[in-house]
């Protein structure tokens, strides 16, 4: 038996429009007044549309059954407002309409593309865009996201899986100055993260070959993130950049600080007389004790990744992305930004 070589193909269907009813449905009833012996597949041939097509229109329609005489077939006439009225039925069972509007759809995609904003943070600004509606949660943004129909595809949003994480190194103590506190000498008030003050501090560097990089500093509680530009890493370009931190008031209260065992955070003494609080040090390769700054060291690298010069930034530009961190709704705040919880808690205090 051979196989035969071509395909069977269905014939597409075609969405009648209401002036296509009329046309089609005075045309059918004129066959019918003039007692035209027509059937319903020669109709939908003359007039060049699918036969299903007609076949379904015109039973929506027809004012009474078809009636069967012998090999006669009597057909009714066709009525439009009976084929509307069943088609807005039909709508009504449809179930209720997508909580996702094009604007907001647009909204997300602006966010996420452009102003490089995590699905999380996008949703967040689509529900303070939107204030009257019912915003759809954040899995049905992933599930858009995964089926393409939004405009943002998988791979385009923050830290989307990509290379596995190399595995954690075990912690150990790291080799420090006697009398150095560690991170287990810190006041609990610290390690509850619920007061203003308690702070942790690192450095973000430029490219390989050039100097100086980033100060950063983020407090615990409220995720308030600050930043100063360093010419060189060492210690007395920190001390200068903790004086102008303090000189805007970008830390108006400093209880605590935690850091790891950089080079230029070598002096314990002097860092405490700068902060006029007392200073903690991580374990040697375990940058998860201060977690909180590191993924807000991540945000810093969407805008400037790895190989950039810091020194090539302006004070505008490093007060842009300053702002843009801390404008972003956090999950941990209960969808706040770090600018509204600070505030807030300011204010309270």
């Amino acid at each position: 038996m051979s196989r035969r070589k071509y395909i069977i193909r269905r014939d597409e269907g075609l969405r009648l429009t209401d002036r296509q009813r009329e046309i089609l449905g005075a045309a059918w009833n004129g066959y019918v007044n003039r007692c035209a012996r027509i059937s319903l597949r020669h109709f939908a041939r003359v007039h060049n549309i699918p036969f299903a097509t007609w076949q379904r229109e015109f039973r929506r329609g027809a004012v009474s059954p078809i009636i069967r005489r012998g090999n006669r077939w009597t057909y009714p006439e066709y009525d439009i407002g009976k084929a509307r009225a069943s088609i807005n039925e039909g709508r009504g069972n449809m179930g209720a309409p997508m909580k996702l509007t094009v604007g907001m759809a647009i909204l997300f995609r602006h966010a996420v593309l452009e102003l490089r904003r995590s699905p999380y943070d996008a949703r967040m600004m689509v529900v303070e865009a939107f204030p009257d509606r019912d915003v759809p949660c954040l899995k049905t943004f992933y599930n858009h996201i995964e089926s393409g129909d939004m405009g943002v595809f998988h791979g385009q949003t923050p830290y989307h899986p990509g290379r596995r994480r190399r595995p954690r190194q075990p912690a150990h103590e790291a080799r420090t100055v006697p009398g150095r506190r560690q991170l287990r000498d810190r006041p609990q008030a610290a390690n509850e993260a619920k007061e203003l003050g308690h702070y942790e501090m690192d450095t973000v560097v430029s490219k390989s070959g050039t100097r100086g990089g980033l100060l950063v500093m983020l407090d615990r509680c409220s995720r308030r993130y600050v930043i100063e530009h360093l010419n060189h890493i060492n210690q007395d370009e920190v001390v200068k950049a903790i004086r102008r931190m303090k000189a805007r008031k970008a830390l108006p209260t400093v209880r605590s600080v935690t850091t790891d065992n950089g080079c230029e955070f070598l002096s314990q003494e002097r860092l405490d007389r700068v902060f006029k609080a007392e200073t903690y040090y991580t374990r040697a390769y375990a940058s998860y004790e201060k977690g909180a700054i590191e993924n807000c060291n991540r945000l810093v690298r969407r805008w400037y990744p790895k190989g950039t010069d810091f020194n090539q930034l302006t004070r505008r530009q490093i007060r842009q992305l300053e702002d843009w961190i801390n404008t972003i709704h956090r999950e941990s705040l209960n969808g706040e930004t770090a600018y509204a919880y600070d505030s807030r808690l300011a204010k309270a205090a």
